[in-house]
């Protein structure tokens, strides 16, 4: 009976850990980072804004959006014609409030 619960335990724990991976992979470039840092301001850009606030492409901005999105850090909302990004709670509660607000202050 031990084995399972120790088994089960284990899963959960791996569970947790690819998610964790996840999330870090998604924050390990420079370009995401700076998106991130961008919307942790109090603006909820379009695609269009990040690429011209940023000086990325709109096709670049997509794919890291897509990876952000993925591990969860981001979400978008239709604001009428507009489909705006914004950053999900997860953010907040993986990183240490003054990493992310150092992480602003470069984003911005």
């Amino acid at each position: 009976m031990q084995y399972a619960v120790r088994s089960a335990n284990f899963a959960v724990v791996e569970e947790k850990i690819e998610r964790l991976a996840q999330v870090f992979a998604a924050l390990g470039s420079s370009e995401r980072l700076r998106i991130v840092g961008y919307l942790a301001g109090d603006e909820q850009p379009n695609c269009g804004d990040l690429a011209s606030r940023l000086g990325l492409s709109a096709p670049s901005v997509s794919y890291h959006l897509r990876a952000l999105e993925s591990a969860g850090l981001i979400r978008r909302m239709r604001r009428g014609q507009r489909r705006c990004v914004m950053l999900t709670p997860k953010l907040k509660e993986l990183v240490r409030p003054e990493l992310l607000h150092h992480i602003k202050e470069g984003g911005s």
